[in-house]
């Protein structure tokens, strides 16, 4: 994959702020894109003057006082999920 220097910098301060990487954050995208077999989220160009803080629905996520808060949360969902919901990699078909 090919990305400017500049937004790989700014993406990994956005996924760090996040308590997570820009690594695991590509990795999501491409296994939430499997199983929705779509793009996982719906595309929006906006921008803040400067560029370099978070924008969107992603400025919620930009406090690092919330990560131990989303990432227990998302812990706590993936416990109580039932397996029959999720499709294994095995029961997606990427290639109809």
């Amino acid at each position: 994959m090919r990305i400017r220097e500049e937004d790989k910098q700014h993406a990994e301060h956005l996924y760090d702020a996040m308590g997570t990487s820009l690594a695991e954050a590509v990795r999501l995208f491409v296994a939430q894109s499997i199983l929705m077999r779509k793009l996982p989220f719906q595309p929006v160009a906006v921008r803040p003057k400067d560029g370099t803080a978070a924008y969107g629905s992603l400025k919620a996520y930009g406090d690092p006082n919330r990560r131990a808060e989303e990432r227990n949360a998302w812990i706590e969902y993936l416990a109580t999920e039932s397996d029959e919901s999720v499709l294994g990699p095995e029961e997606v078909d990427i290639h109809e």
